[in-house]
């Protein structure tokens, strides 16, 4: 998740200086991991982002790789080891010789009709953007620790989806615009919006209505229990088809999966944010998400959830 939000500012900020990114999730792990000197047991290269281009060609890999031998500080006094993570990773990991197979591009299944009730997004229109400034909103981005119990606009939601969605330049999500990562929403308090569950047809530009009703206890039990998701003008959920990811990509489409959901989430954040509004990213209870939003999500994996509403102290440096 930290990685993801992470990106997503990165891809603020090099589309704000006009610099050309690119997020670069195959790769030889080992090769990586050695230049970088990582200890493999506590710490390994996640993604590499290119950043920039140059007309000048790269230069051929030398036989050798020398380690950057850097200096480096534990995070914490105490650690404590997660087995489970480091075998996942370690089995999604690619050779030299897997890399160049593994690129390309991803044939998504085609997207069900809508059944239900649909609600047309507001059209982006400039003069309803924010006037707050990006380094402002990177600087100031956090989590919210409470929500006011007011509604937010469709326009505000409008925004957030819009802006979350147009695309992650990656090289494993080929052509640019094409995704994993599916939006289901609890809309408790949107204005324009009935109270309800929702699925964002991107294509279509629009929310469908899946079930209407107060749901306010059932966003709270989802989020492990908490206030926050239960007092939240709007949850947004990333859930992902895995079946067609690992046939395409094996083990490491989880990780792209996973980063893809984590880049929206983040850019969730910068928008809400942007709009002075709060935001928080929150752990689920994976398989009562899934249920809860089936049979619409059936066969999908939850992977990200952004609570957003009005902040119920507004942090000094949002205001106007």
């Amino acid at each position: 998740w930290d990685a993801g939000t992470l990106l997503a500012n990165t891809l603020a900020a090099g589309a704000g200086l006009k610099l050309p990114i690119r997020i670069v999730t195959g790769f030889s792990d080992s090769l990586v991991n050695q230049l970088l000197d990582l200890d493999t047991d506590r710490e390994v290269a996640l993604t590499l982002v290119a950043v920039g281009s140059s007309a000048v060609p790269a230069p051929d890999m030398p036989a050798a790789i020398e380690p950057l031998q850097l200096l480096t500080v534990p995070f914490s006094k105490t650690e404590v080891d997660y087995p489970a993570i480091r075998a996942m990773h370690a089995a999604s990991t690619l050779t030299q010789d897997e890399v160049l197979s593994w690129r390309g591009a991803f044939s998504a299944r085609a997207v069900p009709p809508s059944t239900g009730r649909l609600f047309p997004l507001e059209p982006l229109n400039a003069q309803k953007f924010p006037d707050t400034g990006l380094e402002h909103v990177i600087r100031l981005r956090g989590s919210s620790r409470a929500f006011a119990p007011e509604a937010i606009t469709l326009a505000q939601v409008s925004i957030m989806l819009q802006q979350s969605t147009c695309g992650v330049p990656a090289d494993c999500i080929d052509p640019f615009g094409a995704t994993f990562t599916a939006l289901y929403l609890i809309v408790n308090a949107v204005d324009e919006l009935p109270s309800g569950t929702y699925v964002f047809h991107r294509e279509r530009n629009a929310l469908e209505l899946l079930r209407e009703g107060d749901f306010r206890h059932e966003a709270g039990h989802l989020g492990l229990g908490q206030e926050l998701p239960a007092a939240a003008s709007v949850n947004i959920f990333c859930l992902v088809e895995f079946s067609p990811i690992l046939e395409r990509f094996g083990n490491r489409g989880y990780r792209a999966a996973q980063l893809e959901s984590a880049i929206i989430g983040g850019k969730v954040y910068l928008a809400a944010y942007g709009q002075r509004l709060g935001a928080t990213g929150l752990t689920f209870f994976d398989d009562e998400v899934t249920q809860f939003f089936s049979p619409h999500a059936a066969g999908k994996s939850v992977m990200f959830l952004t609570a957003v509403g009005k902040p119920a102290k507004r942090r000094l440096g949002l205001q106007k």
